[in-house]
């Protein structure tokens, strides 16, 4: 019962009836990680999405304004209780866009990404739900690191372009 309170609470099974939410459940198994720990990383093959239960994930992205420097890993967002993600485990080509790095010590509800492909192919309205859900949560993210990387990074490297040209 614990595991699909998880899954109601969370942006992205919210809108699932009760039967629907017994389906994905069975998929679930809980996890922690201590604050510092990795829980994928950037380019890793994503076989797992994840509900947040616990705790604060901060989503990274190696990013190299000046060539020839190391990557600076850039938090582009954090994630807390009741959100997802990961969601690259359900959307092909499956690999981790961003790496996730625990903030605090977590608890999570992890997912087989493909075993909730089957279940949302064997049940199209659980599946429509679920990807409506998804499209909403990956919109809303490219939009924040949009306005992220614009309005800070991107302004420096514009800056530099300008400089370059002038």
């Amino acid at each position: 019962m614990a595991m699909i309170e998880a899954l109601k609470s969370s942006e992205l099974f919210a809108d699932l009836r009760k039967d629907q939410l017994e389906k994905v459940s069975v998929l679930c198994r809980g996890g922690s990680y201590r604050q510092g720990m990795t829980i994928f990383k950037e380019g890793d093959e994503a076989t797992e999405l994840y509900v947040l239960t616990e705790g604060r994930v901060a989503l990274e992205m190696e990013l190299r304004p000046v060539p020839d420097r190391p990557a600076i890993p850039t938090a582009l967002e954090v994630v807390t209780k009741g959100e997802c993600f990961g969601w690259s485990a359900v959307i092909e080509p499956h690999v981790y866009t961003l790496s996730a790095r625990c903030m605090s010590n977590c608890t999570v509800v992890a997912i087989k990404g493909d075993l909730l492909l089957k279940t949302m192919a064997d049940d199209p309205k659980l599946g429509y739900k679920v990807m409506n859900s998804l499209a909403r949560l990956i919109s809303l993210r490219l939009t924040y690191t949009r306005l992220r990387l614009t309005s800070g990074l991107g302004i420096v490297l514009l800056g530099k372009e300008l400089e370059a040209a002038g």
